[in-house]
């Protein structure tokens, strides 16, 4: 399969997906766990359970963001520079996650 055909029936998936989607009912936001009815819909919507887990992950404040961000000298070095964006990226959320396990360990250290 050409590169160009695979591309429009991976465009056309997405599309469907998302006409799919758009059929669903409205759920009530008072009541509806986003994070959790994604998840339960993984396997109907993959392309759109991606795209909201990404959406997700976004803090909702630049500080913390721009904080990541200034990290990612010591990530992307000399030696790193041919990494791909999606490596670099998986790299820097890794390394944040870290941070914060080990500060929630601390805590709980702390605390006990």
């Amino acid at each position: 399969m050409k590169f160009t055909s695979w591309y429009q029936v991976k465009e056309r998936d997405n599309l469907d997906q998302f006409v799919e989607f758009l059929k669903l009912p409205q759920e009530n936001f008072d009541t509806c766990d986003p994070i959790k009815w994604w998840a339960g819909r993984e396997s109907l919507f993959p392309d759109l359970f991606r795209l909201a887990r990404d959406i997700f992950t976004i803090p909702g404040s630049a500080v913390a963001v721009e904080h990541i961000f200034s990290g990612g000298r010591d990530t992307i070095s000399i030696r790193r520079a041919s990494l791909k964006p999606d490596t670099i990226r998986t790299l820097m959320i890794v390394k944040q996650r870290l941070k914060l396990a080990r500060e929630a360990v601390k805590e709980l250290l702390g605390n006990a």
